[in-house]
């Protein structure tokens, strides 16, 4: 009986351990973002003045000839791993110039300013009822060999092009109306 108490008390003392670590391990994640970063306290803190990707998005759902947009940082595969999503319903027959479009909505992406990336940027329109193929207007801007309709741009590719994250607020081009 006294080995059997000492085998138990042994169980229930290394299951404590193991909880309390895991506890310990999980509470110093607290006060860290989903992406990884600090969160941010001061409101002197340069992230306290953030551009979330709801204004983003609402922004890009203003454009002439787009009735949906969606822009969003959320968790793609292992942990702290964020993916840039983008999607824009445009109206069908979208006479508007493309490349110009993307440009300026990746751009857009890019300034949020929340929860940085750390994947892909995946970006994907709809021409009415149908998905449109992203591939010729990004290769009009230089991403040659990506395959549409939806595009996954790379975190080097997009800080290559827009600067480092979060990028400036574009100014809406011309060709956009």
């Amino acid at each position: 009986m006294n080995g059997q108490h000492r085998s138990l008390t042994t169980r229930r003392t290394a299951l404590l351990v193991v909880a309390t670590l895991i506890a310990v391990t999980l509470g110093g994640c607290v006060a860290v973002g989903r992406s990884g970063q600090p969160a941010s306290t001061s409101p002197n803190d340069p992230a306290s003045d953030s551009r979330t990707t709801a204004q983003v998005t609402d922004e890009l759902g203003q454009l002439p000839g787009v009735s949906a947009a969606f822009v969003s940082t959320g968790p793609v595969g292992l942990p702290n791993q964020l993916e840039l999503t983008v999607g824009l319903n445009l109206e069908a027959g979208y006479p508007g110039d493309v490349p110009a479009l993307l440009d300026y909505t990746l751009a857009m992406a890019w300034s949020a300013t929340v929860e940085q990336p750390t994947t892909t940027a995946a970006v994907a329109f709809r021409d009415g009822d149908s998905a449109l193929d992203l591939a010729p207007a990004a290769a009009a801007l230089g991403w040659t060999g990506m395959a549409g309709p939806t595009l996954a741009v790379s975190m080097d590719e997009m800080a290559d092009r827009y600067g480092p994250w979060p990028g400036p607020v574009p100014e809406k081009p011309a060709a956009l109306g």
